[in-house]
């Protein structure tokens, strides 16, 4: 069964949670506003050109602060779990919310809250039928400040990354539906199983423990934290879908990070300048952070980056981008998590086959 969730104090807890953004004057924050849907557009061209993918339609840019980003997505996660068959409380007034509910709306509200000082841009598709790009813009100027980057070199970099996955969602005909699909099949597979309260506890005391010795210097022991927590709260079914959705992202986000270089060779004078520092940065979080990320399964969004930049990078070194552009003919031509590792699988499996 689906958890309710009052999103309502969802939304509450996100804007009491959020972190203020760095000081900029009204003139300063329009003026930023208006760069970066300027760069969104440029860089949806820049990456038609580079990857030969033609997005299928116009979509929204909106450039947000932390908040507004919160409740984005906080309306995609609704809009996700009503059609996977959750109650609504908000459409309908004469259902009363638990206290269930209510703590998972506080859960969710900062939960939210701690990533919406950390994420840059999205491709969000949950919320509206065609998708939308967010760029949040304190957390863009606030890096591009402690990281001293050329501000318009670093918008436009930033910009690529997204329009890529613009590319991705909507050039790619049958992406999205497929992304939902494992999505929808994920839990379907769910089990009416007890609380696992317990093991969910075990694998926090673990990720503080992971902090806690970070902090000192001391090198972690044992397997990343959130596995705990996948096996805790999933069914093998699940862990089957999980395994594919993991390859999906790997590869969406690999793509993602060789568009964004590919491109800043060509449009970008000091594309090396904001790749050093920028994974300087995603490399060297705090201990809370550290804790937070494992706990939140971002240290694997993490590994998706660079092992999918591997196996992008490979594929168009041998093939060209127009070979690579095959693994977007069909879902069957997406790679597995093993051909991830090994590009020349993939190649075997899907340029060099016999038809």
């Amino acid at each position: 069964m689906l958890p309710s969730v009052d999103w309502r104090t969802a939304a509450s807890c996100s804007r009491a949670f959020s972190r203020g953004g760095p000081r900029m004057s009204p003139e300063g924050a329009l003026d930023v506003v208006a760069d970066l849907h300027r760069h969104a557009r440029n860089a949806i061209d820049l990456v038609t050109d580079y990857t030969g993918l033609t997005p299928g339609f116009e979509a929204p840019v909106d450039v947000v602060d932390r908040v507004r980003w919160s409740h984005a997505n906080i309306a995609g996660l609704r809009r996700l779990l009503v059609e996977l068959g959750a109650a609504d409380a908000e459409a309908d007034p004469e259902r009363q919310l638990g206290t269930a509910a209510k703590v998972t709306g506080v859960q969710a509200g900062a939960v939210l809250a701690f990533l919406s000082s950390r994420v840059l841009g999205q491709f969000e598709t949950f919320s509206t039928e065609s998708g939308r790009l967010l760029f949040v813009a304190p957390n863009i100027v606030e890096v591009e400040r402690r990281l001293r980057l050329p501000s318009r070199e670093f918008r436009l970099w930033i910009a690529v990354h997204e329009a890529a996955h613009l590319a991705q969602f909507t050039a790619v005909p049958w992406m999205r539906a497929h992304f939902h699909g494992l999505i929808h099949t994920f839990f379907d597979a769910a089990e009416p199983e007890e609380s696992s309260t317990s093991q969910l506890g075990r694998a926090v005391r673990r990720a503080l423990s992971a902090a806690r010795e970070e902090a000192s210097g001391e090198p972690p022991v044992g397997d990343l934290p959130n596995s705990d927590v996948v096996a805790a709260m999933t069914s093998p079914e699940q862990r089957d879908v999980i395994t594919r959705i993991q390859a999906l992202m790997t590869l969406l986000e690999g793509h993602a990070e060789s568009v964004m270089d590919g491109v800043g060779q060509q449009h970008i004078d000091h594309v090396a300048l904001l790749r050093r520092r920028f994974d300087r940065r995603r490399a060297h979080p705090g201990a809370l952070q550290r804790f937070l990320r494992q706990l939140l399964g971002m240290d694997a969004k993490m590994r998706q980056y660079a092992a999918g930049r591997r196996f992008v990078d490979q594929i168009v070194a041998e093939r060209g981008v127009a070979g690579f552009n095959r693994v977007w003919e069909r879902p069957e031509h997406l790679p597995t998590e093993a051909e991830i590792d090994r590009p020349e699988a993939w190649i075997a499996r899907v340029l060099e086959a016999k038809n």
